[in-house]
Parts: structure tokens; C-alpha cells; sequence
């Protein structure tokens, strides 16, 4: 298989194929988000993003880690073709990582924790935009549901006592948006599109969450969108090394932690190791909806975050370099290349910057062509790959080989 070529986003990663000392010296950076505040129109959907907090009356459970109630923002579909009525909606789950204990939810920016003090209305990029780099999804009706559990939306647990008292209850959050969504605005009935994306950790939530967002809107379609949440069931370079010996501790601890609720579907084929759940590769099989994965296969950024490089990694080091070619890298490619083959998938992988983590969070990232990919941008494959009700659709850069 060929080395695979950069993706070409507006000049910002023009180049040729990057050398792995170079993409293991790239400075690694995490990603975050904030949230929203204010009202929408009773009556509709409202114009611009607007906040919507959660009823705390009906729905008790859906707060952010500090007792916060938890809230999302929406807007009606703009442009000529816009939906009308909320026949067609995206719905983004924000990313932002996550903590398997007090001492690390203490260290998190309190917009991941907490709900207070989110702006009346925000402007979301990339697949949330109004503009025309979003020339499709803008004409939808878009919600984003700001992260504030830290769970990859999967958690059910109480307060965890002491001075910090977090509670845990991601999939409650998901549960009480799709039903507000549909009591209030309608989203969500028969004959409807719906399309649950997320980013990240929010990536991991959706299809976490896919099934369970299926079953309440039983007449609607039901779309997953997963942007830069597969990372390959390996064990790192230095087991021990990073804060756990395998990404697979990862689902361990929360699901002690958090109450984790990973898809029930996935628990009954996985009985043995149900902390499998979240990884992407195991989760997949027992996907009910349609699903479609935006991917860099040489994201230095999420294997960092998900545990597989501690922080302080020397990237230097030939034993590191090693591991990414020689384990890292085929698993990522052995995962992308099964996605995609059949009706009902999709898979857009790239072998970019490994500082390019998710795709579809940026206007400039979103609507940028691939060369190695026939000039086709991530904005054109999804809308492509909605458009053709889901059919089979691979697009994929040859191996991503860093020597």
C-alpha cells in the first residue's frame, strides 16, 4: 500500500507526506468547548441559536457534573432549500474529553463541567454552520448539545460526595434532548431525518447513544455522524506508561466511575466485557442505525486524549515512533478499510496533520477539498452519503505509512 497525502485545507496543510519524527515533534493540543444561555420562541424553532435549558421538573436526572441543569441550543434551517416543517435535523454532540475521577474533574475548564454561565446563542462552525460552507445541513434544523458530564454522554451515576459532589449523567442528558426536542418542536415524528453527529468525546457519545435515540424516535430515520472517535483497541508503547496499561481501561473505570450505560445492544453481544462498548471497532457491529466516520488516522491528538500516550511523551523517542508505524497505524487502517463496504456506511479517512482532529467542528476544515480523495471535502461526502439514503461509500487515502 502507498504513503498516503495531506489534506489539503486552504493552505493551512499543503505539503507532502509527513515524515513520522516530524508528526510525532508536532505539538499536541486538546480540544474544548463552551455552551449557551436565553430563550427561544415558544411558538417554533427560533431564527438564530438559541439556549434551551433542560426541565429539571420532567426530566430530574439531566444536569452537568456540578448539579447544573444541562441545556442545548437550536435554530431553524436557513436558505432556499431550508426544512419546513422540522422535517430534517443534525443534532451535534460537543466534544471535550472526559475524567475517571475527582482529582481530574477538578482540573477540567469549569464550561466542561457546568452550564452556568453559557451565553444566550452561539455561532457553531462546520456541520452546525449557517454558511455557505454548509451549503446542505444549514437548510436542516441544528442543535448542539454543549458537553458538561464527562462521560462521552454514557453516564448515570449521583453525586460522588465530598467538597466536589460530581454526578455523572451524560446519557441522561441525550435522553431528555431528543424528547424535548419532539415534545416541543415536533423533531423527530414519522418521516423525519435525523442525524446524530458528534465530535470526539461527543463522537463516542453518539454512537453510544445511537441505538437508544432510535428506539424513542421509532418513526424517524435515524443517521449517526462520528467524527474523530475511533481509537484501535492496542495497548500502548510502555504499558503502565500512560495513566492506563490499555485504552480497554478506559471503559473500565467508567463504567464504575460514571455508571457508564454503554448500548445495551453492544453489552449483550460483548457479556464478558462490556467496557468494550467504547471502543468504536466493538460498538460497531451492533450499530442500528446507519453511520458514517470522519476520521484522521494519524491523530496524535485523540490517541493522546483517550490514554494510549501519557502528556509528557517524549515523541522523540525511536520506541514511540515504532509503535505508531508498526501497531498504531495498521490497526487504524484495518478498521477504516471494514467501514464503508456495505449499505448503511460511510467512512471519510484521511492521513492529515496530526494536530487536524476533528472535521467537521470548522468552517475551513469542513468544506476543504482532498486531493487525495478526487477533491471531494468532508461537507460533500456526508451530504453525498445522506443524499443517497446512506448507500455504501469509501473514501479512503491509501495506508498512512509515516516512514
Amino acid at each position: 500500500m502507498s504513503h498516503c497525502r495531506p489534506l489539503a485545507l486552504n493552505d493551512v496543510l499543503r505539503g507532502a507526506a509527513w515524515p513520522v519524527a516530524a508528526l510525532l515533534a508536532m505539538f499536541l493540543s486538546a480540544c474544548g468547548g463552551g455552551g449557551g444561555g436565553g430563550a427561544p420562541d415558544p411558538g417554533g424553532i427560533p431564527a438564530a441559536f438559541s439556549k434551551v435549558t433542560l426541565d429539571t421538573r420532567l426530566y430530574p436526572d439531566a444536569r452537568c457534573n456540578d448539579g447544573t441543569p444541562a441545556v442545548f441550543y437550536i435554530q431553524a434551517g436557513v436558505g432556499s432549500s431550508a426544512s419546513a416543517p422540522a422535517s430534517r435535523t443534525v443534532i451535534g454532540l460537543q466534544g471535550g474529553g472526559y475524567c475517571l475521577s475527582d482529582a481530574e474533574c477538578r482540573g477540567r475548564s469549569s464550561d466542561l463541567t457546568s452550564s452556568s454561565g453559557y451565553p444566550a446563542s452561539i455561532v457553531p462552525e462546520g456541520l452546525l454552520s449557517s454558511t455557505d460552507s454548509n451549503p446542505t445541513f444549514r437548510s436542516w434544523n441544528r442543535v448542539r448539545v454543549p458537553y458538561c458530564s464527562s462521560d462521552f454522554y454514557s453516564g448515570d451515576a449521583g453525586p460522588t460526595g465530598g467538597s466536589t459532589n460530581f454526578q455523572f449523567r451524560g446519557a441522561k442528558i441525550v435522553q431528555a434532548v431528543i424528547a424535548t426536542l419532539n415534545s416541543r418542536y415536533g423533531i423527530g415524528k414519522a418521516g423525519d431525518t435525523v442525524l446524530l453527529a458528534g465530535t470526539s468525546a461527543g463522537a463516542v457519545g453518539a454512537f453510544i447513544n445511537a441505538n437508544r435515540v432510535r428506539s424513542a424516535l421509532p418513526g424517524a430515520t435515524v443517521l449517526t455522524l462520528i467524527d474523530a472517535g475511533v481509537y484501535p483497541d492496542v495497548a500502548p508503547p510502555r504499558p503502565g506508561t500512560p495513566p492506563r496499561e490499555s485504552v480497554r481501561d478506559l471503559g473500565v473505570i467508567g463504567l464504575s466511575y460514571w455508571n457508564g450505560q454503554p448500548d445495551a445492544d453492544c453489552i449483550a453481544a460483548n457479556p464478558s466485557a462490556p467496557s468494550l462498548c467504547y471502543l468504536f471497532e466493538h460498538a460497531a457491529p451492533t450499530l442500528a442505525t446507519p453511520f458514517f466516520v470522519l476520521q484522521n488516522a494519524i491523530d496524535l491528538v485523540g490517541i493522546t486524549n483517550v490514554g494510549l500516550l501519557p502528556a509528557d511523551a517524549d515523541l522523540s523517542d525511536p520506541v514511540l515512533q515504532a509503535w505508531l508505524r508498526d501497531t498504531y497505524l495498521p490497526a487504524m487502517g484495518g478498521i477504516l478499510s471494514r467501514v464503508g463496504v456495505t449499505s448503511g456506511q460511510g467512512v471519510f479517512g484521511v492521513c492529515a496533520s496530526p494536530q487536524l482532529h476533528t472535521q467537521s467542528s470548522q468552517n475551513a476544515v469542513w468544506a476543504a477539498p482532498v486531493a487525495a480523495l478526487g477533491d471531494v471535502s468532508p461537507q460533500a461526502a456526508v451530504a453525498g452519503w445522506v443524499g443517497s439514503g446512506a448507500a455504501a461509500t469509501q473514501y479512503l487515502v491509501p495506508a498512512c505509512s509515516p516512514g
